[in-house]
């Protein structure tokens, strides 16, 4: 994710509120959440890791902050088709990379 936003995952996880950085940190978040749904049956999937106080942890935010990164980027992607599809391009190659065989993985 970091990469796909030419930040470090230092920025990533900071606590600084620059704008790149965090529009970034909430597609993250999002992505976070949204993996883990199960789209045949349209809810969260076995043990729903992927809560917002779980994720809010990893990022050392509050679980409000979560919920509003989610609101904030579901909302967009309304209004932005070119979001849209970023954050769907970005969801696509989470998926793929985390399927792949682990020889066939980058570092």
């Amino acid at each position: 994710m970091a990469r796909a936003f030419e930040l470090s995952r230092a920025e990533l996880l900071s606590r600084t509120r620059k704008q790149r950085v965090a529009r970034a940190r909430q597609v993250a978040m999002y992505l976070c959440r949204d993996f883990a749904r199960n789209p045949a049956e349209g809810r969260f999937g076995e043990g729903a890791w992927a809560s917002f106080p779980r994720i809010g942890r990893a990022f050392e935010r509050d679980h409000s902050s979560v919920i509003h990164a989610y609101r904030v980027v579901a909302q967009r992607r309304i209004t932005d088709s070119e979001f849209a599809h970023l954050v769907d391009d970005l969801a696509r190659d989470l998926r793929v990379q985390t399927y792949r065989a682990p020889e066939e993985q980058d570092d």
